[in-house]
This record gives structure tokens, C-alpha cells and sequence, in this order.
């Protein structure tokens, strides 16, 4: 049996470790970035990815590395820079020339995962949102994220967007980081957050690609989070203790926007199958500090 072809467009932390995690004998991975020899000098795996260079906002790009056929294309951009502009260049401008290129191939690809984010999800307060409530953006990046998702699922009927929560895992310990520096954020009112494993993020990805490829036809969005929304205080108290710290270390309150605070059902997610690796923050957080 022939390998399959998966594509990474935007090829960066989560992509090596999803090659790292398929089955060699069923696929052959290849990574697009503009300068693959960023991604090389940062170890990302050459013996699992083949490097490409190629820009994913440039349709004839797109076009010319596809042109000896793709079986899953998967979108994971990060922004080159935390502005308007930057956001709309990450997200819409690539979307754009995907949805003009991949109706182009021969063969279109069987699946496209576009990785999206819960940004797009700009409502306050800490009201429960699924897959079924309205995304209303509440600034730039929302904006552009979901522009983004409406651009590629109206151009490819394959394609499924993953809005996920919070990554956190190694080499994502910022967070931890704000623990040890002893900044936390107030206790009322609560401030949700919602919280996804790295390992759990690649994990659902190739969940979705198996059962597509067995003939099951996914959802055209999913909310990858865990089981359990957190109040951010409860969370950081919880890390200090884990972490060895008393309660008193925690001194600084900073106040995020009440307009993030919000609770994500993933039960779509889970209706699929998938059985997650770290079902709340405990369990990710402890095999994350045992590593450290």
C-alpha cells in the first residue's frame, strides 16, 4: 500500500510533532515554511519531515509543491508579528490562496485541517459557547481568524477548522513562568480559561485523519479543549502548590480582559472518539512539571 502525502503548511512545533506521531509506513510528511532552515536550525525533525520552501500566501506556490498530488493538507500559522497586519497575512491572505490553489489539483486532497483558535469567540462573561454559538470577534486577531475560517470552508468542501483553546506543553510554559515570577490573576470575579495539551492537539488531528480516511465524514468545526474550564486564579494557586510554593507567593494580581472569560464545551470533540491524553489541567500540568 502506498503512503499517503500530508502536507504542513506553516510547519512549525505542532506539525514535527505530528509527523513524529504518525506511522511512517502511511505517510510521507513534508513541511512548507518560507525559510525551512529556520525550522532545521531548530531541530524540527528533518528525519520525519521533508523541508520545503514555499510562501502559503502565493497561490502559484501552493500549486507548484502540490503538483504531484496531496492526500491531507494541514494549515497551522503562527503571525510574524502580533499586529492587524500580521494577522490578516498569517491567516487571510494564506486561506485566500489555498481556496484558489487546492480547486485547482487534480486530485483535490481527501481532508484540509485548518487550525484556528477560540479567539474567534469575543463574547465575556462565563457563559458556556460551543460550536453551535456565533463566533463574535472582539478585536483584530478574531477578526482575522474567523475571516480566515469562512475563506477556506466556503472554497474546500473538506475542510474542518480546529478552534483550539489554550496550547500549552513543553516548550509552553508561559504560564509557569508568570507562577514564578509570582503573578497570578485576581480571584473575583473568576476569569474561565480553557486549556488544550499540546500532545492532544496532534493527538485529535490525526484521530480526524484516521477516521476520514476509514469513510467517516467529521464536523466542519471542532473546539479542541479539555473537560474542564478553570477560573485563572484557581488554576495559578493550584500550579504555585504543585510548583512547591506557599500561598503568599502569589502577590501581583494582573487583570486581564473579562471579555476572554468564557467556558468551552468540547463535546463534539469527544462524540468523535477521541479520548483525551490529559483531561484537565491537573493531569497536563503534573506530567509537564514532572518533566521539568
Amino acid at each position: 500500500m502506498s503512503k499517503e502525502k500530508l502536507w504542513i503548511f506553516g510547519c512549525g512545533d505542532l506539525g514535527a510533532r505530528l509527523a513524529l506521531q504518525l506511522d511512517k509506513k502511511s505517510y510521507s510528511v513534508f513541511g512548507v515554511r518560507r525559510n525551512p532552515l529556520v525550522a532545521l536550525a531548530r531541530k524540527r525533525r528533518a528525519d520525519v519531515v521533508n523541508w520545503r520552501r514555499g510562501d502559503a500566501t502565493r497561490e502559484e506556490d501552493i500549486l507548484r509543491l502540490l503538483s504531484d498530488g496531496a492526500d491531507v493538507v494541514l494549515a497551522t500559522f503562527t503571525p510574524d508579528e502580533y499586529t492587524e497586519g500580521g494577522y490578516r497575512r498569517a491567516y487571510v491572505e494564506t486561506a485566500r490562496a489555498l481556496a484558489a490553489a487546492l480547486p485547482q489539483l487534480e486530485k483535490p486532497p481527501r481532508l484540509v485541517i485548518w487550525v484556528s483558535s477560540s479567539r474567534v469567540y469575543g463574547q465575556g462573561g462565563d457563559q458556556w459557547l460551543d460550536e453551535e454559538t456565533p463566533a463574535v470577534p472582539n478585536g483584530f486577531q478574531g477578526n482575522a481568524l474567523l475571516a480566515a475560517e469562512e475563506i477556506i470552508c466556503s472554497a474546500v468542501p473538506q475542510a474542518v477548522v480546529l478552534r483550539f483553546a489554550g496550547i500549552y506543553g513543553p516548550g509552553r510554559d508561559r504560564l509557569l513562568s508568570q507562577v514564578r515570577a509570582g503573578r497570578c490573576a485576581p480571584p473575583e470575579p473568576p476569569q474561565f480559561s480553557n486549556r488544550i495539551h499540546v500532545d492532544d492537539c496532534i493527538g485529535f488531528i490525526a484521530h480526524l485523519m484516521e477516521r476520514q480516511k476509514a469513510g467517516w465524514s467529521p464536523e466542519r468545526v471542532y473546539i479542541g479543549a479539555d473537560n474542564e474550564p478553570v477560573p485563572m486564579h484557581e488554576l495559578q494557586q493550584w500550579l504555585a502548590r504543585a510548583m512547591g510554593y506557599t500561598g503568599a507567593h502569589l502577590r501581583e494580581y494582573v487583570t486581564t480582559s473579562q471579555r476572554r472569560s468564557k467556558r468551552l464545551r468540547n463535546r463534539r470533540m469527544l462524540a468523535t472518539g477521541y479520548a483525551l491524553k490529559y483531561p484537565d489541567y491537573r493531569a497536563g500540568y503534573s506530567a509537564l512539571l514532572d518533566l521539568d
